[in-house]
Formats: structure tokens, C-alpha cells, sequence
């Protein structure tokens, strides 16, 4: 079912003003009437979509997630360096500055979208392992935690030395394959 045209335009006020605040302040000080006040819209109509800030919050990173998981899912069972690299510029330059804006109100969103990736890699890599259950299961949180704090930093990262796609894709494939290999 297609969503009413005045909906989204109101989720698209919504979301904006938003990340404007998350610009400006800490999550934890954005107020629903800051936000009203800043897309220009009642309370009444932010209530009518969110129950409050946080589920606001929630409903975006499951929206970024959503997006995440189509344009994996267009390159799955693909488990290559071209796939994952797809995924990793795709991510850049679609929502890098909106990522950012979410990694500082939830941190544990970078696990978020690591855990959906490399945990669907990771057990493609480990189908054929020589490693039991116990240690698929250690390696697998090794590798999402470690991929999630290496893709976070690199997302948020504004250096001049900061890998291109294609490296940071070539270093974790090579990574994980050498970690899942016995």
C-alpha cells in the first residue's frame, strides 16, 4: 500500500528537522516541541506518526536499515569484494552525514547495520569451516564487532588517508576469509 503524499511529505518535515537538531544538540536534549516548533507542525501531527523522540529515533535507523538491507539483498549471495564495496559507497554517499548524525544519538547503531552484513557473510565464509558451532559462534561476534568499529570509524572518518571503498571492502573480505579459514 502506497503511504498519502501528505504523509510523507510530513515524515520528510519530520526527518529533516530532525537531523538538524542532532546537528545542533545531543539527542538527549532534542524536545518534541523543538522539533515541532522547527519543522512547523503541532504536536497533534508529530503524535499522530511517533509515540516520542526515541521511537522517532528507532523508526529512522529501521528506515537507514531497511535501505541497507535492499542493496544487500540486490548483491546477495554475492559475497565479494565488488559486493560488500557496492555496499560500503552506496552507504557513503547515500547517508554518511545522516549515519553520523545517528552514530552520535545511538552508538550502537553501527553494530545495527554491521551485524546485518557481516553476520550474513560470515556464515556464507564458514558454511564449509572446519571450526564447530561454539567456535563459528565466537568467530561470527569477532568479526561483527570488529567489522562494525572498522566500517563506523571509516563512515565518520573525514581524514585525507582514509581508504577508498574498494580498500576498506578488499581489507575486511580478506580479513574475515582469513579468520573463517582453519
Amino acid at each position: 500500500m502506497k503511504t498519502d503524499i501528505r504523509v510523507r511529505h510530513t515524515h520528510q518535515r519530520i526527518q529533516r528537522a530532525f537531523f538538524q537538531l542532532l546537528s545542533q544538540k545531543d539527542f538527549s536534549r532534542i524536545t518534541v516541541t523543538d522539533l515541532c516548533n522547527l519543522a512547523e507542525i503541532n504536536r497533534s501531527t508529530f503524535y499522530t506518526h511517533y509515540l516520542d523522540i526515541y521511537d522517532l529515533l528507532e523508526k529512522t535507523e529501521e528506515q537507514i536499515l531497511k535501505t541497507i538491507r535492499d542493496q544487500w539483498k540486490k548483491l546477495h549471495p554475492q559475497n565479494t569484494v565488488e559486493g560488500l564495496e557496492s555496499i560500503l559507497t552506496a552507504t557513503q554517499n547515500s547517508m554518511s552525514d545522516t549515519i553520523f548524525l545517528i552514530f552520535k544519538a545511538d552508538p550502537q547503531f553501527s553494530f545495527k547495520i554491521t551485524e546485518m552484513i557481516c553476520e550474513d557473510s560470515c556464515r556464507s565464509f564458514m558454511t564449509f569451516s572446519a571450526y564447530n558451532e561454539q567456535e563459528r559462534k565466537m568467530i561470527n561476534r569477532f568479526i561483527v564487532y570488529g567489522c562494525g568499529s572498522i566500517t563506523r570509524n571509516w563512515l565518520v572518518s573525514n581524514s585525507d588517508d582514509k581508504l577508498s571503498p574498494h580498500e576498506l571492502a578488499a581489507f575486511l573480505y580478506y580479513l574475515t576469509e582469513k579468520i573463517t579459514t582453519k
